[in-house]
């Protein structure tokens, strides 16, 4: 732990703070998986039920827990995201989805992602 007032903690609590308050809005969003049935890493595209998300998006501090003071910290002298606090995954309507899709595939038609082998996937429409 740092000493109270560190320079470097404070630098970056305003990048800590927007960094949870976005994995927070993933967070919720798993519990509407009907209106948010997709979710996505960094390559591979899920259901928002699958049991790989609910093992990624972690558990949720509170504002005031010392382990979250503890991420600041390790967050601001080593950049360490974990997923106590962070989630590096992405919860999406279908459309977003689609969105996420295109993006994800060349100009040929080759897919820089893959389907989820746990949970199956349909690929979006209009993607």
């Amino acid at each position: 732990m740092c000493a109270p007032g560190c320079r470097v903690c404070a630098e970056a609590r305003e990048e800590f703070t927007a960094l949870r308050a976005a994995s927070l809005l993933q967070r919720r969003r798993l519990d509407e998986p009907d209106r948010y049935p997709y979710a996505a890493g960094k390559h591979t595209l899920h259901r928002s039920a699958c049991r790989q998300i609910k093992q990624g998006i972690g558990g949720l501090e509170g504002d005031d827990s010392p382990r979250l003071h503890g991420a600041l910290t390790r967050f601001a002298h080593d950049g360490t995201l974990t997923s106590g606090w962070a989630t590096h995954l992405r919860v999406m309507e279908p459309a977003e989805a689609a969105g996420w899709v295109k993006e994800r595939t060349g100009p040929r038609g080759g897919t820089h992602y893959r389907l989820c082998g746990i949970c199956g996937p349909v690929r979006p429409e209009n993607a």
